[in-house]
């Protein structure tokens, strides 16, 4: 502490004596003696021992306080080990292969190492080469954390591998999405002239004028005439890339198994590049899977056109392992959260997923997809 020190003074006065003659005096009057004696300095002494006496306390006080703030940090650590008893040294997060696996291994394990700064804990980022890859690793203990999981994966998450669903991504201020029907023969497939959004991505049959997911379906009159083409799905895990498509096309009177060429890309971004290549004349993926590929090329929103939408779906999301403690689960699905609020984590799941935020899972939400895959079955067989 830095003390302020001021410096003291004494008035010193000499005494002396003048002898005044009166105008009518005698020389045997005395003059009087105006003396100052040191007996009046103290007073300005006394003022300087305040500050003293105040730094001496304060510094008192401060001894007093450092034990205290010890024993807070301890007890703060004491808890903090208590909160991590039983948790496993190394955690391993498996994510979806939505897109090409390179890539996403890249940001995944980035994304892996925000979530271990934040747990404390080890985090290994696992990239299976398929859909089904992801949901075995979480039912075998390959790993303890999955994202990016689709609507059909956070179901089989749930109800075959025993995992808990935690968070549901969010995108352009919605939880829920659709599947695009996109093709490279704009005049079979739209009824009007395609129209550019300010991206610069053509869209028709009124697709344009959609302001969400619960806006679909749209253009569902056009997939009768996808009988006889050959059609790039995403994978056969999909929900939004092969199962309710698959669906339309049934409720449209084409047999997805026996009526079309199937081809599966194996990525939403790969999916639009079929089409864009012309290895598929119709495809299918999430709405819009086109700006994966924009970098690479760049007129694929004007060779790929988007002519229908499906009914709403809900996000995908995350999902743990349900034999983790029920404290780090909880611990995840914050730091996850917390993540997605930085802007290196926004970043890192706008790259994986195109995520602009995370919420915890509604109630239900993913009954409709259980309804779904009852309504495929029975429809398939």
């Amino acid at each position: 502490m830095k003390r302020s020190i001021t410096k003291r003074s004494f008035l010193a006065v000499a005494a002396s004596a003048s002898l005044v003659l009166a105008a009518c005096g005698s020389d045997d009057e005395p003059a009087e003696e105006s003396v100052t004696t040191e007996a009046e300095a103290p007073a300005e002494e006394t003022e300087e021992e305040a500050p003293a006496e105040e730094e001496a306390m304060e510094e008192e006080a401060m001894e007093e306080e450092a034990p205290a703030e010890e024993e807070a940090m301890e007890e703060e650590a004491m808890e903090e080990e208590a909160m991590n008893e039983g948790w496993p040294e190394k955690i391993v997060f498996t994510l979806t292969p939505s897109q090409e696996t390179g890539g996403l291994i890249e940001t995944a394990q980035p994304l892996a190492d925000l979530l271990a700064a934040e747990l404390g804990v080890e985090v290994e980022a696992l990239v299976p080469s398929d859909y089904a890859g992801v949901i075995v690793a979480l039912q075998s203990g390959q790993a303890q954390v999955a994202g990016g999981l689709g609507p059909s994966q956070m179901v089989q998450a749930a109800d075959t591998a025993g995992a808990n669903l935690i968070l549901q991504a969010v995108r352009f201020g919605d939880s829920q999405y659709v599947t695009q029907w996109f093709t490279n023969n704009p005049d079979e497939f739209c009824d009007d002239t395609p129209v550019a959004d300010e991206d610069g991505m053509l869209f028709c049959n009124g697709v344009d004028q959609a302001t969400g997911p619960t806006d679909g379906p749209i253009g569902a009159d056009k997939l009768s005439l996808i009988a006889g083409k050959t059609v790039s799905f995403v994978d056969q895990g999909s929900t939004s890339g092969y199962l309710i498509p698959s669906l339309g096309l049934l409720e449209a009177g084409v047999d997805p198994l026996d009526d079309i060429e199937s081809l599966f890309a194996g990525g939403h971004d790969s999916s639009v590049q079929a089409v864009y290549d012309g290895d598929a004349e119709v495809g299918v993926s999430f709405n819009d899977a086109r700006g994966g590929v924009a970098e690479t090329v760049p007129d694929v929103g004007e060779k790929v056109v988007v002519f229908g939408w499906s009914s709403p779906i809900p996000n995908d999301g995350f999902a743990v392992a349900g034999d983790l403690p029920e404290d780090l689960q909880t611990a995840i699905a914050d730091a996850f959260t917390a993540i997605a609020a930085t802007e290196d984590g926004a970043a890192l799941l706008d790259e994986l997923y195109e995520i602009d935020g995370l919420v915890p899972v509604p109630d239900g939400s993913y009954d409709i997809i259980r309804n779904l895959e009852t309504e495929l079955a029975d429809l398939l067989s």
